[in-house]
């Protein structure tokens, strides 16, 4: 088979009028994603007593979705790329809409599920719109934008926390969980009436074969993973995600065949992107794969388990804040930072805080001020890895097929989260102290030091793009 011509960079695209009411209504957008992933989890002990169901089977809530997603984010990302980026973002609305509205009339927990499984494309809608927002602004407009929309994500899961708080005393649960299904209704009207549509297309072929391979091997590995993560790495684990890499083999074999593959290998092997992705799957193992660790930790009592503060649940509330706040603010920052020392200067800065951040974790994890120092420090970090991370890939990726390119970070930061969490929680288990039922600070101290080895891997990867890139490609931006 011919060599196929390497599709050329992103061009900067002209300035469309009317670029504050185009990002704001995408603000609000993922404004409302935030808050649909931080409205939830404070209401499972409501909604085992709503559907009469125990602890352990809640946890199928977030489950459903998230296998959901790891299927719709790649192939919704690449339809867009083919067919445009707001089309599929009308679709992923609407069935997130759709699927809300099913968990708030359900009766029974199984019709809960399934709507919970139409709520996987809220995944997508982030890649999509980074597609839109590089099609439609310059440069340095498309990076604000893209910080500004990373950090609507954080103020939103605050917001959705904090209402769910406050609801969570209403005596109708189908009224508590119809709250954020208003919301999503304004999204469904905002996505058709006041968004463009992205401008750049991929050949209109779609990959079917490669879709149902990705699709197949996506569930196979997030589903092993998920069973790990409840049972340790038991028979069923390991046969899950050995016939995930068996299939993933073999779709790769074949994506690096077929004439319009569903992901273009060679993209995302090239100098300039490999990198940004397996930072990608760090950061889902610094923010998504650690989330609980931390609440536990400080949640421990000193005087039964040899460290934590016993933190009361309103007290790790304070944590969230102070992770979620420093992130909030550094997503606004990048594209500021950005101008002075470059995308990258803004992931290495990142990663060097993060680096911080797990050291103090390491060292002072005694002390309540320096952790929370730590915490916030971790937190600075985090934001600037996901504010630069889907706007250095998007500018790097084939101008149709941003789309794709930004969905593949979505999804190995969610891999990234699933595999740590699994590990992680085995790495408690067996440093669980006898006669306790909680690990030793030994067990946390091995996952902080996991965790730094993996950002200074993160951080020694940037050097390649260093080497294989332009000195033009670090001078900072110039205002347009």
């Amino acid at each position: 088979m011919s060599e196929r011509p390497k599709a050329e960079a992103h061009s900067i695209a002209p300035e469309t009028k009317g670029v504050a009411a185009i990002v704001g209504f995408l603000l609000f957008v993922e404004l409302s994603s935030g808050f649909l992933q931080g409205y939830y989890t404070p209401l499972f002990s409501n909604l085992t007593e709503h559907w009469g169901i125990t602890d352990a089977s809640i946890t199928w809530f977030v489950t459903v979705q998230t296998l959901a997603a790891s299927v719709c984010v790649p192939v919704l990302s690449k339809l867009g790329d083919i067919f445009g980026h707001r089309r599929m973002l009308r679709i992923a609305v609407i069935a997130v809409a759709v699927g809300s509205l099913l968990v708030a009339l359900a009766p029974s927990y199984p019709l809960a599920l399934v709507g919970r499984v139409l709520v996987g494309p809220l995944a997508v809608w982030l890649p999509l719109e980074i597609a839109i927002v590089h099609s439609r602004l310059t440069q340095t407009s498309a990076r604000r934008a893209i910080g500004m929309l990373v950090a609507s994500i954080t103020v939103g899961a605050i917001l959705g926390s904090v209402v769910a708080g406050v609801a969570g005393g209403l005596s109708s649960m189908t009224m508590i969980l119809a709250i954020p299904v208003v919301i999503l209704i304004l999204c469904v009207i905002a996505v058709f009436v006041a968004v463009p549509e992205s401008t750049e297309r991929a050949r209109p072929k779609i990959d079917t074969i490669g879709f149902i391979g990705l699709a197949v091997t996506m569930l196979l590995i997030m589903g092993g993973l998920q069973v790990a993560s409840r049972q340790g790495f038991t028979l069923t684990a390991i046969l899950l995600i050995v016939a995930a890499l068996a299939i993933g083999t073999a779709w790769v074999w074949w994506e690096k065949r077929v004439e319009a593959p569903a992901i273009d290998i060679r993209i995302v092997t090239q100098p300039q992107l490999w990198p940004a992705y397996l930072i990608s799957f760090v950061l889902g193992m610094m923010v998504l794969g650690s989330q609980t660790i931390l609440m536990t930790f400080m949640g421990a009592k000193p005087e039964v388990a040899g460290y934590g503060f016993s933190f009361a649940p309103s007290q790790l509330a304070i944590v969230t804040i102070a992770s979620v706040a420093p992130a909030t603010i550094a997503s606004f920052l990048i594209a500021r930072l950005a101008k002075r020392i470059g995308l990258l200067g803004v992931l290495t800065t990142g990663l060097v805080l993060a680096i911080g951040g797990h050291l103090m974790l390491i060292f002072l994890n005694g002390s309540l001020m320096l952790i929370m120092i730590a915490i916030m420090v971790n937190g600075f970090g985090s934001g600037f890895l996901l504010a630069a991370l889907p706007a250095l890939i998007a500018e790097e990726s084939p101008a149709d097929s941003t789309g794709i390119a930004t969905g593949i970070y979505n999804s190995l930061k969610t891999l990234g989260g699933a595999l740590a969490s699994a590990a992680f929680g085995m790495i408690l288990a067996f440093f669980t102290l006898e006669g306790v039922g909680a690990s030793s600070r030994t067990g946390y101290v091995t996952i902080w030091v996991v965790s730094l080895v993996a950002v200074i891997l993160a951080l020694l990867s940037l050097a390649t793009i260093r080497k294989s890139r332009p000195v033009t490609a670090f001078v900072s931006v110039p205002e347009e």
